[in-house]
């Protein structure tokens, strides 16, 4: 049971950054509608996944701010 518990925190883990990245590339003035429309595609599924998966949904979402914060003050 604790292999599978870590694979869905290695996965969770996973889209937690696939999230930040999208949402830095986001803020960018550049992108077509198509790039933005993708981007929230990717948001929206990842953050579906980890409601799913995730038991503390809120504490996870909470960890994406956190880590965009951070990537924000690279």
């Amino acid at each position: 049971m604790s292999e599978i518990s870590n694979s869905f925190d290695s996965f969770i883990a996973v889209f937690r950054q696939d999230i930040v990245n999208a949402r830095i590339k986001l803020a960018s003035p550049n992108l077509s509608p198509k790039q933005q429309r993708e981007l929230w595609q990717i948001v929206e599924c990842h953050e579906w996944f980890i409601k799913m998966l995730a038991p503390t949904y809120e504490a996870e979402l909470e960890q994406i701010d956190r880590d965009l914060e951070v990537a924000l003050r690279r």
